[in-house]
């Protein structure tokens, strides 16, 4: 993390509104990458896809995690969009209409869980999306979940705000699996034995590979 801290992350769920032009998303989304984690709020972003998606708010095609890092949470958002610097000109290219947006919000960062062990370089990540219960039950799952060496991260996050009303919290799995797209399916079918607390709601959840990345050096 370049010597600074996570206090949270920016997360913005989407699919390209053509699917015909997918390079063409992408290729916009990797200038504005580049430039909003150079404002100093927002210091990386890793964007990950599921290129078999249906591309639809249920099932979108593609998640964007940018790392927060200011004291407080709540103002990165507002300061980075709020910047000199923010790029508003990518707007005027016609390939930004491709963006279409199922999800934008930002989460505090509630904890985090590490296996044990060296790992490989991300491949993928599974997302949850859900309400109800507290950092302890999702602690348990999560730690259940990183015991069957599927997964070598995990870290939960509390909503600040958000469009149009996402879930209270956010949990991030990290693999390094080959095949990252069935590594939580995989996950869970190691554990026949153990549920999720039942007071959990899930809303959305999903797995996407790692597609690119953008880090601002400090």
């Amino acid at each position: 993390m370049y010597g600074v801290e996570r206090t949270g992350v920016r997360v913005v769920v989407s699919s390209p509104s053509d699917p015909d032009r997918v390079n063409d998303y992408n290729a916009w989304y990797d200038i504005y990458g580049t430039v909003v984690t150079h404002l100093g709020h927002l210091v990386n972003c890793f964007r990950f896809e599921n290129p078999a998606a249906a591309g639809s708010k249920e099932d979108p095609r593609a998640v964007a995690i940018y790392d927060i890092v200011t004291p407080d949470p709540a103002t990165a958002w507002p300061a980075t969009e709020n910047s000199a610097r923010y790029p508003k000109y990518l707007f005027d290219d016609p390939r930004s209409s491709l963006v279409s947006p199922a999800l934008r919000g930002s989460w505090s960062h509630g904890g985090s869980l590490a296996r044990e062990g060296t790992h490989g370089a991300v491949t993928g990540v599974h997302v949850i999306l859900s309400d109800g219960a507290g950092g302890a039950a999702r602690e348990q799952w999560a730690s259940a979940v990183l015991d069957t060496g599927l997964f070598y991260a995990a870290s939960r996050f509390k909503l600040i705000e958000g469009f149009p009303e996402p879930a209270t919290w956010l949990e991030v799995f990290e693999t390094d699996e080959q095949d990252p797209l069935t590594a939580y399916s995989r996950a869970l079918e190691a554990l026949p034995g153990s549920r999720r607390a039942a007071e959990i709601e899930e809303r959305q959840a999903g797995s996407f590979k790692f597609y690119s990345s953008y880090q601002a050096a400090y």
